[in-house]
């Protein structure tokens, strides 16, 4: 079974191909503010890389945020579309959980701009904190206080290092133990406030 992974829920764009668990091929680079100029683009080739024929993609699973308004919107849109148009299953993951250790109990974070982060933690296949948004201030001090978990994403903004997952790894993990979407034309972003 071949997968078409998208994220493009913050600063950076990813593609991928899988086959069943195994990443084929994949993109993941800094483009923020330019997913939707480059997305379809590097859907193309990464299946013509991978020798994968569109036609073959027999699922997608895409991170629905929190994120980027606009981030997120482009790559669940062009999810819905094939999903759609190719009568194939949707899964849908979350931005922040994609960003896990699956090692160790992660705090996964992302910006969320005006001095603000959206924040999960995530425990194996268990979630701990439901993702939301806290300020900078209150993230640090959960940090502070829960020193043996990991941090995870891109956390420079706070000028901390944070693990950098295979989010392609996790999207295919979470992905394996949850349903597809039943109504397509139902499936909506996921934007949080404070």
């Amino acid at each position: 079974m071949y997968s078409l992974l998208l994220d493009s829920s913050n600063i950076k764009l990813g593609v991928a191909i899988a086959k069943d668990d195994d990443i084929l091929i994949m993109k993941y680079y800094d483009a923020w503010q330019r997913q939707s100029e480059f997305m379809m683009q590097e859907i193309e080739a990464v299946l013509k890389k991978s020798k994968v024929k569109a036609s073959d993609i027999s699922r997608i699973i895409v991170s629905v945020g929190p994120g980027s308004y606009t981030g997120v919107r482009i790559s669940l849109t062009i999810a819905k579309i094939w999903g759609i148009c190719r009568e194939i299953p949707v899964y849908t993951v979350s931005s922040l959980e994609i960003l896990k250790d699956q090692e160790s109990i992660s705090i996964c974070l992302m910006n969320a701009r005006s001095n603000r982060s959206y924040i999960g933690i995530y425990s194996e296949h268990k979630c701990i904190m439901k993702d939301c948004v806290k300020t900078n201030e209150r993230v640090l001090e959960i940090i502070k206080s829960h020193k043996k978990y990991e941090v995870c994403g891109e956390t420079k903004y706070l000028n901390i290092k944070g693990y950098e997952a295979n989010i392609f790894l996790n999207m295919l993990e979470i992905s394996e133990r949850s349903k597809p979407i039943s109504n397509i034309y139902k499936l909506k972003a996921i934007y949080l406030k404070d």
